[in-house]
């Protein structure tokens, strides 16, 4: 084998290149074989001299691509956004009136997978209220069709069970038609959120929507109070 082969660049390189769909540090660093410090620091040398492509998908964590890719994500988000619209639009139209519809839509994708889907990305994670908020957050950035959607997550007027969820760049985009979107994702938070912390129970309520000429749409989760044996 060539010394150039060993080159940890080049085995990173060739890696993205046959893993179109993305990896995080810790699956190039098992793939290669190097430990995930210095697998992070090559990722970091090559994203920057871009000859591969770094993806933000919340505040810690990464993705890594071809740098091919980079292009071809900016010019399909606009239109990802607006197929998904219409998408919920066309499916949900009718639960407009009806929010409380569209919410047991939400829980219904909690049952069906999607809370399982939530909870593999972060099983090897020792979870509490608090850091299951902001790994919903991130978890929401991550399953959204588009990279703009940017979720941030903080404590509501310093109580300890009272976290707001905040997403801007909602795909609801102030648009009267697409409100079904942010009540389904009422319903999938609570969903995910109470298989995370059963048997317990959290209320979730949207407090400010784009629809209603906020800037973003956040989010009140609340843990109720403990259940009595």
């Amino acid at each position: 084998m060539s010394p150039k082969s060993e080159d940890p660049q080049l085995k990173i390189l060739n890696l993205l290149e046959e893993e179109d769909l993305g990896l995080s540090i810790t699956q190039i660093a098992e793939k290669i074989g190097l430990n995930r410090n210095s697998t992070a620091k090559y990722l970091e040398i090559m994203a920057e001299k871009e000859i591969i492509y770094k993806r933000e998908q919340g505040p810690t964590s990464k993705l890594f691509y071809p740098v091919r890719r980079s292009k071809s994500f900016e010019a399909r988000a606009d239109y990802m956004v607006r197929f998904y619209q219409l998408l919920h639009s066309a499916l949900f139209y009718d639960f407009l009136q009806n929010p409380k519809k569209a919410r047991d839509i939400g829980l219904e994708m909690a049952k069906k997978g999607a809370a399982a889907l939530y909870i593999k990305q972060f099983e090897n994670v020792e979870l509490n209220f608090e850091t299951i908020i902001h790994f919903i957050g991130i978890a929401t950035e991550i399953t959204y069709p588009t990279p703009h959607v940017k979720a941030k997550v903080h404590r509501s007027s310093g109580e300890k069970d009272k976290f707001i969820l905040e997403l801007k760049n909602c795909i609801c985009d102030g648009v009267k038609e697409y409100k079904s979107i942010c009540e389904i994702q009422v319903g999938l938070f609570k969903g995910v959120i109470e298989e995370m912390i059963s048997p317990q129970k959290v209320h979730v309520q949207e407090i400010e929507c784009r629809v209603d000429g906020f800037e973003s749409c956040k989010y009140l989760i609340t843990k109720l109070a403990e259940i009595e044996n």
